[in-house]
């Protein structure tokens, strides 16, 4: 069993201006730069005087420029993972804010095979993705060392300013099927999750639901390219935000028809997540090869998530938790 943390200070009197501080960087980081950076320079083009126009469409064009150029990365499945800013202290001090925040690989992997790692629940906003590409050298290379990876990240989260370079400097590529196929011939492993935007939507905080029955093209990819499947369960995810229900009915029909989720949350201050502790476990992997059955390999897949939970849901602080899959 290999196991790698991040455990906030125990001291109570740091905690308050902790608190403050993270909420500040979190907030700072995913809203006012994104936002800074996608409307200040529209607005100066549009309103601005003939110098402060010239200024915003320069940098509306330059953007544009390194948008393609980088986009060709993205596409290819190499991505532009970047170890400087994935490894700053700021991720660490950030994460511990959490009581715990780590990854529990309960089997060894060999880093001379290519694997599908497949991550469930994906949580209203997919926090525990920080796990997987940021601090990684505290994180995922002492969870599987030796083994590179790529994390498939829905198209529309790589279509806002600064959101899509940080997501491209932390392993994620553009998730569609040609580009997690490149990746694996390369001999690159993928992180995937399987219930996406509909088991975003699913999320009741403090609930466990997946949306996993009808999805079964990462199992076929897997076979396609006999890649082994390794379920990660994270316990605590949905304990991180209340997913409010207000016009759900709506907002689940532009999941089915429009691929866009627009989860309407609430925190502990603002976006910032409650203190719950997230733990990431990984299984056995599930050995595939080019003639195996997908309905077969899925259901001993399904099986195996259920069973990762049931083993270690005591254990994470949910022992009478019941897991629903759809």
């Amino acid at each position: 069993m290999v196991k790698s943390s991040l455990k906030a200070p125990h001291a109570p009197a740091k905690a308050p201006p902790q608190r403050w501080i993270v909420c500040l960087l979190f907030h700072f980081v995913y809203i006012v730069i994104p936002t800074t950076f996608t409307f200040l320079p529209m607005y100066l083009a549009i309103y601005g005087n003939s110098t402060s126009r010239t200024v915003g469409l320069g940098w509306i064009m330059a953007y544009l420029v390194w948008a393609i150029v980088s986009n060709r990365d993205t596409m290819s499945g190499h991505g532009r993972p970047w170890p400087w800013l994935q490894n700053l202290p700021m991720w660490s001090y950030i994460f511990s804010y959490l009581p715990v925040f780590n990854i529990n690989c309960t089997m060894p992997l060999d880093p001379n095979k290519t694997y599908i790692f497949g991550a469930h629940p994906h949580g209203t906003l997919a926090t525990n993705r920080a796990l997987f590409g940021f601090d990684i050298d505290e994180l995922w290379h002492k969870s599987f060392p030796g083994i590179d990876f790529r994390v498939l990240t829905a198209t529309a989260a790589l279509r806002v300013p600064v959101i899509r370079e940080l997501w491209m400097w932390t392993h994620c590529i553009d998730a569609n099927k040609s580009t997690a196929r490149r990746t694996l011939e390369r001999g690159t492993s993928l992180l995937v999750y399987p219930g996406g935007e509909r088991e975003q939507m699913m999320t009741v905080k403090g609930a466990n639901k997946l949306f996993l029955l009808s999805r079964k093209g990462f199992v076929k990819l897997a076979i396609e390219q006999a890649a082994s499947l390794v379920p990660i369960y994270i316990f605590g995810e949905t304990d991180l935000f209340t997913h409010h229900q207000w016009g759900i009915g709506a907002r689940l029909w532009m999941v089915r028809n429009l691929g866009i989720a627009l989860p309407l949350i609430s925190g502990k201050l603002g976006l910032l997540a409650y203190r719950a502790p997230v733990t990431a476990v990984s299984g056995a992997p599930i050995a595939t090869t080019t003639t195996d059955d997908v309905d077969e390999v899925h259901a001993r897949y399904v099986q195996a998530v259920r069973d990762l939970f049931e083993k270690h849901k005591a254990e994470y602080g949910c022992k009478d938790a019941v897991l629903e899959i759809m």
